[in-house]
């Protein structure tokens, strides 16, 4: 059975990530339900981001993701990609 990735939602970069994937934000077509795991690989190789993967913390409608469950997908759902943070 294939996985349909047919649900769009907006992707936002943050930081780093917004300069190594070259958008502010951009829309990606993701299944109803996908991993943690899965997710983050997706957005780090279509996005050029495999050097600071290990760092990222990914957000759906501001609230962290744990990267130990499966997250349910709607229309309507934004995906932060929030970089390693620096203080200063």
């Amino acid at each position: 059975m294939e996985i349909e990735y047919d649900i769009p939602v907006k992707l936002i970069f943050f930081a780093q990530s917004r300069e190594l994937a070259g958008v502010k934000e951009t829309t990606l077509n993701l299944p109803k339900k996908i991993s943690y795991v899965q997710l983050l690989n997706l957005i780090t190789n279509n996005y050029n981001l495999e050097t600071i993967r290990s760092n990222i913390l990914l957000a759906k409608n501001e609230e962290v993701l744990a990267e130990n469950r499966d997250i349910e997908i709607r229309e309507s759902d934004s995906i932060a990609v929030i970089p390693p943070l620096s203080g200063g």
